[in-house]
């Protein structure tokens, strides 16, 4: 038995000369810590005007400075600070009186049959007014679409259902409701908007799902000057009503509810006067909030080009903590995934990139209050430290999906401009491919930072994690699955959650190499040619023939 140990011992070292363990990855073990860090519970979820953010915007612009990369917030520094007006109810109970065509008076309970925001102004207010129904409440000249035409909305409730009509582009019908609802009210002299729930809508999330955005906070972007930012700010009620409510203010119309949800299965409604009026109750509390987004530049290298930025965006900001949570449970939403992971990319590609300076200059931003409604970049795109002239292209990273090797990547927004080409060749020199957006209909296009860049005109994408695995199958689609189900704006996304660092270091050395190619590339990127979003925020600019698919 002692001979036979020997021999094996003996052989040992023979074996590991044979097959030497893998050395670690300097890349992953440096994303792992800047994601550790970013999402410890010291930062408290890092929510916008809290200490914990304000420390992680410092790490950031630290990280920057060891970097030598040149500050470009404000007045020569690190930050470029943003201010809100949050408000809150002051009152206990919020009501909407409704006295209908039938003849009946209805009270509904914010929280139960009615969702209303909070004002604009301290104290209590009773704001009291017709009704005008006013179809999906859209406004595009270019898609021949006006639902406000011919409609008296002068201090007037603008009633208006939910979403868009079938048959649009996801993509153009989410930013149109996201935007010309409030615009067009607005424009019209509507003193707020009310909102009633399509079928499609009713089906995708039940009332009683969204009633508890009852109360939630409001957060509105102050200017310079401290007025409100934003589409539609200076409209004074915004409310959500259920089905029932609906039926009410419609009865003794043109159309009874039922009627307008079945007609709008189909296509466009048009609008028409609705009888009696609508008065809120309610008492509001404002709080002023201070928070940072953060950039740095790193100037490119070409005497020409180097006027020219590319962007690279990732919101640093996530959603704090649990308002009342019990005793001895974690009440920390530490946002390791969203979006500590998409920041960590960003830093690393700063890392890497300042070894060997592309030929644009390249804006790295950390973005505040994504969570409250893209506020951030959308202040950043109203109110440049930079001129928003020299911005040919924003990179924007929120979310990907990093428990899982990943074998594809999605560029949002690829299939609309020449950034696509781009995000295409360099994932396929990392043997990566690149997939069309799998959940059209959720129109992400229009849903985190690169959006404001896009209402600038700005070529844009949004990259994250695909579906596939390294082994052609569908882990990955498991996996983000797994994550939006159970942590997803949970206090469960965290470090503990299983991490593949290796596939992080992969994903930020992608994200490198494409921000490298745009920045090195002949050309600027350019919207193709009969693109929606090239048509209406950059008409003039050059544009690019759409590669014909096969």
């Amino acid at each position: 038995m002692i001979k036979h140990a020997l021999l094996l011992s003996a052989a040992l070292p023979l074996i590991a000369a044979a097959a030497p363990a893998p050395k670690a990855d300097p890349l992953a073990a440096s994303f792992r810590a800047h994601v550790a860090f970013l999402a410890d519970d010291l930062l408290e979820g890092r929510s916008i005007g809290s200490q914990g953010h304000e420390i992680a915007a410092n790490y950031i612009a630290q990280h920057f400075a060891r970097l030598g990369l040149q500050p470009a917030g404000d007045k020569g520094t690190w930050f470029q600070r943003v201010n809100f007006a949050e408000s809150r109810f002051a009152s206990e109970r919020e009501t909407a009186v409704m006295e209908t065509g039938a003849g009946k008076t209805v009270t509904l309970e914010n929280g139960v049959g009615l969702v209303l925001s909070p004002g604009d102004l301290a104290g209590p207010e009773s704001i009291s007014g017709e009704m005008v129904f006013a179809g999906y409440g859209l406004q595009d000249k270019s898609q021949g679409i006006d639902d406000f035409a011919g409609l008296d909305l002068k201090g007037k409730y603008a009633v208006v259902l939910s979403g868009a009509p079938d048959g649009m582009n996801s993509e153009v019908a989410a930013h149109l409701a996201r935007t010309s609802k409030g615009i067009a009210a607005l424009q019209a002299g509507a003193v707020g908007l009310i909102t009633v729930r399509t079928l499609k809508e009713a089906a995708r999330l039940p009332w009683e799902k969204f009633a508890p955005r009852a109360r939630l906070p409001r957060r509105v972007l102050l200017g310079p000057d401290g007025q409100a930012l934003g589409d539609g700010a200076g409209l004074k009620v915004r409310a959500s009503i259920d089905d029932a409510a609906a039926a009410a203010i419609f009865a003794g119309s043109a159309m009874s509810f039922a009627d307008v949800q079945a007609a709008a299965a189909k296509g466009p409604v048009k609008g028409f006067p609705l009888q009696g009026r609508f008065k809120i109750n309610r008492a509001t509390k404002l709080e002023r909030i201070s928070s940072p987004n953060v950039l740095g530049l790193l100037p490119g290298t070409d005497k020409t080009l180097a006027a020219e930025i590319v962007v690279i965006s990732a919101h640093s900001d996530h959603v704090g903590v649990k308002a009342n949570p019990k005793p001895g449970e974690d009440r920390i939403f530490n946002g390791a995934m969203d979006n500590a992971s998409g920041t960590a990319t960003m830093m690393e590609a700063a890392t890497a990139l300042v070894k060997a300076p592309p030929k644009r200059s390249v804006l790295f931003l950390a973005t505040t209050a994504e969570e409250s409604g893209l506020l951030g970049a959308d202040y950043f795109s109203r109110q440049p430290t930079v001129d928003v002239k020299r911005i040919v292209a924003d990179v924007n990273i929120d979310m990907p999906i990093l428990t899982c090797d990943f074998g594809d990547v999605v560029a949002f927004g690829g299939d609309r401009s020449t950034l696509g080409p781009t995000v295409a060749a360099a994932a396929k020199a990392m043997k990566l491919g690149l997939s069309p957006d799998p959940q059209p209909e959720e129109a992400v296009f229009t849903r985190s930072d690169h959006y404001p860049f896009v209402r600038k005109g700005v070529p844009s994408v949004f990259l994250k994690t695909g579906w596939t695995d390294t082994k052609g199958g569908m882990a990955c689609k498991d996996a983000e699955r797994a994550f939006r189900l159970n942590s997803y704006h949970e206090v469960s996304d965290q470090l503990d959650l299983p991490f593949d660092w290796a596939a992080a270091a992969k994903w930020s050395r992608l994200n490198t190499d494409i921000i490298r190619r745009i920045a090195n590339g002949t050309a600027a990127p350019r919207w193709y040619e009969g693109d929606y979003f090239g048509a209406a925020f950059a008409p003039t600019a050059p544009k690019a023939p759409k590669p014909v698919a096969r």
